[in-house]
């Protein structure tokens, strides 16, 4: 009973009127974001519930953008609670607990290749995990494109599926503007947890060839006046 008390206590302790947010990549990094002033006065120790004398430590840093972050390198195993507790100086500022499964923040995948075939694109990418294990297979994708230099954009959420090593998508080329130059970008998806943004990968589309649209349209006028011929003629014997 007064372990439970214990967890219960951390889960409701307020750390001093800051917010400590942590995710993991699922691999070998838990990162964590407090929201407080002078960042390098707070550290934080992450105490592995199953493993009372396993701790890791870190000091915050100012982000690019905003709160404090720290992150740890260490092994991540499914199932696994931590309890973080940030401190500034020697004075403890409150708890947190952390979920491994719950928290996980998948990595950000890496665009490979987009390649023109038949018209369509095909758009290849790595989740940087082992593509033959579970948990790299279980991930969900969105792909969206869009015109580059223009802010409409079209998302397409899904299962992927692989082909030589790597996860790959088609976008079909029919519904795309002619000779325009596109963007896209690919997430992985865990738990409604959503990756950052790959790195952009960019595709043109062919020019409409006038000659063979022109061809085109000419059949299809021969064609037309044609039937029209048979009809009358057909008309004319009845």
């Amino acid at each position: 009973m007064p372990f439970v008390l214990l967890i219960l206590g951390n889960i409701a302790t307020a750390l001093s009127g800051l917010t400590l947010k942590c995710t993991n990549d699922y691999d070998e990094f838990m990162f964590c974001q407090l929201e407080a002033q002078n960042c390098t006065e707070y550290r934080m120790i992450l105490q592995n519930d199953s493993w009372n004398n396993k701790q890791n430590r870190c000091t915050f840093e100012q982000c690019d953008a905003g709160p404090c972050c720290c992150s740890i390198q260490m092994t991540l195993v499914g199932g696994e609670i931590h309890t973080a507790t940030v401190w500034k100086g020697n004075k403890t500022m409150g708890s947190k607990i952390i979920n491994v499964i719950e928290t996980i923040k998948p990595k950000t995948p890496t665009i490979v290749s987009v390649k023109e075939s038949n018209r369509n694109f095909q758009v290849k990418w790595k989740t940087n995990y082992v593509p033959t294990e579970l948990f790299s297979n279980s991930l969900n994708a969105i792909v969206t494109y869009h015109k580059k230099g223009h802010n409409e954009e079209h998302s397409k959420s899904f299962k992927p599926s692989q082909l030589d090593g790597d996860y790959y998508y088609e976008i079909l080329g029919g519904p795309l503007e002619p000779n325009t130059k596109y963007e896209v970008s690919v997430k992985s998806v865990m738990n409604n947890k959503f990756s950052d943004s790959s790195k952009e990968g960019e595709f043109t589309t062919l020019a409409v060839n006038k000659d063979k649209t022109l061809l085109d349209v000419a059949l299809i006028i021969s064609l037309s006046v044609a039937a029209v011929l048979i009809s009358s003629k057909q008309s004319g014997r009845t």
